[in-house]
């Protein structure tokens, strides 16, 4: 199935426009379902390809029609379900915006949702989060929301460009863990708890997903570095290749210079040595001149990966 790319939470205008005026909330009930999807890394089911053998996945609780093209949505309970490693999002998602009728129609639905998901099955509410997702949020939504927070629930309120924000970064992230995410929804409902009103909440959000991805970035330095300067090996076509090669290499990749930036500190050729041999990407051989490096082949690596991968299940077991 089509999954719409999260940026499309940033121009939403846009992507709504491709849809008759009467589909626009399921479609934007999807492409938030889809978002999370891309967020997490996990399968995607709907409501009529559901498969329970499937412990972990994001359900978005609506149907295309195959003929048609049309998109449904489900008569009853939230729009979709993240089962998350460990814990579970309910999903909520609503194109009325800054309205009264927005804390009307979806306050009490979201907690009558949360409720029953957690009777049903017989779960903690440390481990089950509400978040409802909007273009934006009218004052009685926030004060609704942060009402229940205060009372333990952890409920969420996000703004779709903001949601769309943090896929993007999740999808560019390779060492993201679900406990990373988590981490971030439960400052997310601090944030809710402590704040004093609705414009301040939101400036506290988006700084959060700032800092977070400032974290995950620093978290990822080493394995993105070892990557960048593996992939700059193979560009260069040798197996024995120079640190001043691999350097010059990566002078030419925006994508890289973008992230330095981000990362802001380092010397550059320490930390693609550091990267290479910690990530088992190569060995150095050495030279009076410079360091050069033998890449690992990448049949090698995806052994050695299995091997890991295998010792951590034995000791699960």
């Amino acid at each position: 199935m089509y999954l719409p790319a999260s940026s499309n939470l940033i121009k939403l205008r846009r992507y709504l426009d491709r849809f008759a005026q009467e589909e626009q909330p399921d479609a934007f009930e999807f492409l938030v379902a889809s978002a999370f999807k891309h967020a997490f890394h996990l399968p995607f089911q709907t409501e009529i390809t559901k498969d329970d053998k499937e412990k972990n996945r994001v359900i978005w609780h609506g149907w295309i029609d195959k003929n048609s093209g049309k998109i449904h949505k489900s008569d009853s309970g939230q729009d979709a379900t993240c089962f998350a490693y460990g814990f579970y999002i309910l999903l909520e998602s609503t194109l009325i915006g800054n309205s009264r009728r927005q804390w009307r129609r979806e306050f009490m639905q979201a907690i009558t949702h949360y409720e029953n998901f957690l009777a049903h099955g017989n779960l903690s509410k440390e481990d089950v989060y509400t978040m409802l997702v909007a273009p934006d949020f009218h004052n009685d939504t926030y004060v609704g929301f942060k009402q229940k927070a205060v009372d333990g629930i952890n409920i969420m309120i996000m703004k779709a460009a903001e949601l769309g924000k943090l896929s993007e970064i999740c999808k560019k992230i390779r060492t993201l863990r679900h406990l990373d995410l988590r981490h971030l929804f439960k400052k997310m409902v601090t944030k809710l708890c402590e704040s004093t009103s609705l414009a301040y909440f939101k400036k506290d959000i988006s700084k959060c997903i700032a800092e977070w991805e400032e974290d995950l970035i620093r978290q990822e330095k080493t394995v993105y570095f070892g990557l960048k300067s593996y992939e700059a090996m193979k560009k260069v076509g040798r197996d024995i290749v120079g640190a001043s090669e691999i350097m010059s290499n990566l002078d030419k990749d925006k994508r890289f210079e973008r992230y330095i930036k981000k990362l802001g500190e380092g010397d550059l050729s320490k930390l693609i040595k550091e990267a290479l041999l910690n990530e088992k990407l190569a060995r150095i051989v050495l030279s009076p001149r410079e360091d050069f490096f033998c890449k690992v082949e990448e049949s090698d690596f995806r052994a050695r990966g299995l091997r890991l991968i295998g010792a951590v299940e034995r000791i699960d077991k």
